[in-house]
């Protein structure tokens, strides 16, 4: 009989894949209990299905559960092993199961299927109605499950109703980053484009021009179909690679940090995802504090750090609430936490003090051009000066602009011109060191995660492209656990030849 398996071991089949891990026996199926005694209502039986790897976790299109049916959402965004996690949800279903799945590389599938809980009694909740002017649904609590024997991680809970099926992020976050690499999820970009009740940070009922479009945005509501695309595209993709590069992760989001920026002391690097675009202060800062302590940095999209926001308790618990008036006119509050573009007065701070890069262009299409393929970080890739890696540039893109908040050295290995609205631009791929032995990746291109391994595919993404982004990402990762990274790999500084006219033709929203 299979002895039931541990934290580590779990883990570790995360990261390498169950084929690795039972190296030799390709017919031997895991079996070993790993789920949780979940204390959902009186009487709703908890089925235990150990650790099953899985593409299950994808639901396509077709078992999508229209809104009518069923909606849900987590009243936490993160819990720690062992904390509650509430669902909330409402709809005409009668009742409804839970499927808890945690994401990873699990050989290759994306995923693993750790508990079914259930089933539970169905709930038509209230419509919803806006606070402090943002929307909000407030429904009671559905369920109550303990996460006692989940293992840190990014997890996806699936509210099952038949065949039908709606999604929930959650991460279960370490105590500490200290000595490890931590990944990091960026839950208030998910809100800042969830539609979900009618409004958003982008406009009421279309995102155009802002019209519409409300101040501040509040996480107890479901996700809607944009938001879930953004985890889809790059979230996702970049926890299933962060698995499979095997390093030491600790696994937080954006908002605990704000919330308490001393998770990431000691940490020997820290990975933004691929749509990182909305920032606290107290977040920026720990960032930097990283660095600052020669800790490294990864940004693995473009746009990252572009708006800077305030967190709030809406009365459902600290940092609830995201207000970004995306305008210091509009914000009732001046200073350090003026809700504008970090760029923008009063006290700006552009981006590239921390990415490398400013953001500069939407919507952009096009191929990732190779300048220095000796590049540290492209070990293993095989390219060569002047390949053209299709499809990876876009449709957001940064780039290094010679200003005075660039830091210094700082080099690009990447240089890919780009069309954006009939204006020339370029795309930049950077790497900066610094005194305190620091080193600081950024792509320069939103699309970097969507060449990465995940559900449906990318128009015009080559397969070179795919496996270059692939592999540079793994190398990234060990990179980032690695110590004094700035002075094993300083930067050659190249500010001087990527000087190339001056065209921001931003976008940005």
């Amino acid at each position: 009989m299979p002895q039931p398996l541990d934290r580590r071991t779990f883990l570790a089949l995360g990261a390498v894949g169950v084929g690795a891990a039972v190296a030799g026996c390709a017919t031997v199926k895991p079996t070993a209990t790993v789920g949780a005694q979940s204390t959902p209502s009186p009487g709703q039986p908890t089925q235990q299905v150990g650790l099953q790897p899985t593409s299950g976790w994808v639901v396509p299109r077709r078992h999508q559960a229209p809104a009518e049916l069923i909606e849900a959402y987590a009243g936490q965004a993160s819990v720690t092993p062992g904390q509650p996690v509430t669902v909330h949800v409402s709809g005409s279903a009668k009742s409804w199961k839970l499927e808890v799945f945690r994401i990873g590389y699990y050989a290759g599938l994306g995923g693993a299927l750790i508990e079914r809980v259930g089933p539970f009694s169905g709930h038509r909740g209230k419509p919803a109605k806006v606070v402090d002017g943002a929307q909000v649904a407030n429904w009671p609590v559905a369920a109550t499950i303990d996460t006692a024997a989940w293992p840190e991680g990014f997890y996806l809970l699936h509210v099952v109703v038949g065949r039908k099926r709606t999604t929930v992020p959650l991460v279960v976050r370490s105590a500490s980053a200290k000595g490890k690499v931590a990944m990091i999820s960026s839950v208030t970009t998910w809100q800042a484009y969830n539609l979900w009740g009618g409004q958003s940070l982008y406009g009421g009922g279309a995102e155009s021009a802002f019209e519409g479009r409300s101040h501040a945005v509040n996480f107890d509501r479901p996700y809607d179909q944009k938001s879930h695309d953004i985890l889809t595209a790059f979230e996702i993709p970049l926890v299933r690679a962060a698995e499979e590069s095997g390093v030491a992760l600790a696994w937080l989001t954006n908002v605990d940090i704000a919330l308490d920026p001393a998770l990431l002391d000691g940490a020997l690097g820290a990975a933004s995802s691929g749509h990182d675009e909305y920032w606290p202060l107290e977040y920026r800062r720990a960032l930097e504090k990283v660095r600052d302590g020669g800790g490294n940095l990864a940004f693995f999209g473009a746009n990252a750090g572009y708006w800077r926001v305030r967190l709030g308790d809406p009365g459902t618990g600290a940092g609830r609430l995201m207000t970004c008036y995306k305008s210091a006119s509009r914000d009732p509050v001046t200073g350090p936490t003026t809700t504008a573009r970090w760029r923008d007065s009063p006290d700006a701070a552009p981006e590239n003090e921390i990415v490398g890069q400013l953001y500069d262009s939407f919507p952009v299409q096009g191929a990732m051009e190779i300048v220095d393929p000796k590049f540290f970080l492209f070990a293993g890739t095989g390219v060569k000066a002047g390949a053209r890696l299709e499809g990876l540039i876009g449709p957001e893109i940064d780039r290094v602009y010679p200003l005075s908040s660039t830091p210094r050295p700082i080099q690009v290995p990447a240089l890919s011109p780009a069309t954006c609205r009939g204006s020339q631009t370029w795309s930049t791929m950077a790497y900066y060191t610094t005194k305190s032995g620091a080193g600081v990746f950024s792509t320069g291109t939103m699309g970097w995660t969507r060449a990465l391994p995940r559900p449906g595919s990318t128009p015009g993404m080559s397969d070179a492209a795919k496996a270059f982004s692939r592999t540079v990402t793994r190398n990234v990762f060990k990179a980032l656990a690695t110590s004094d990274l700035g002075k094993v790999h300083p930067a050659t500084d190249q500010l001087e030849e990527v000087s190339l006219p001056s065209n921001n033709t931003s976008g940005a929203a």
